[in-house]
């Protein structure tokens, strides 16, 4: 069984700075912040006077699909009408041009959108009719 009381003694500690040795570690500390400091300063100033970054001029038919609320097919049927041009191809990624969607999206503001009619029903043969002329087909000699 360990004795619990045992010496502390035998444990290290770090060896106490002097004066000396406190105040260089402190100036060079201070000389490093002061560094840092300068480096942070240029970078903002190259961020500062950089270029602003340019707006996308077109974008995928999956954006012009959200930004127009509708789908991926209205968006190739009004490309193929020529409501919307395209812009080149990224890869294999159709594009479309901004300036179109927003034309677009400015035509419907001003037009108010019409009203669909109802298309009546097609008519159809009823199941009677299909009956009977499958009898008369099974009858013929």
């Amino acid at each position: 069984m360990k004795d619990t009381n045992e010496d502390t003694s035998n444990t290290q500690h770090p060896p106490a700075m002097d004066s000396g040795t406190e105040s260089t570690l402190l100036r060079e500390i201070h000389h490093e912040l002061r560094r840092l400091r300068e480096a942070v300063g240029v970078i903002q100033a190259r961020i500062t006077q950089a270029a602003p970054v340019q707006a996308a001029r077109a974008v995928t038919v999956d954006a012009a699909r959200a930004l127009l609320g509708c789908g991926r097919s209205q968006v190739f049927a009004l490309l193929k009408a020529g409501a919307l041009s395209r812009a080149p191809k990224v890869g294999k990624t159709a594009m479309v041009t901004v300036e179109s969607i927003e034309a677009l999206q400015e035509r419907f503001g001003r037009e108010p959108t019409p009203k669909l009619k109802r298309q009546p029903a097609r008519s159809t043969s009823t199941g009677r009719e299909t009956r009977e002329a499958i009898l008369r087909m099974l009858r013929q000699p």
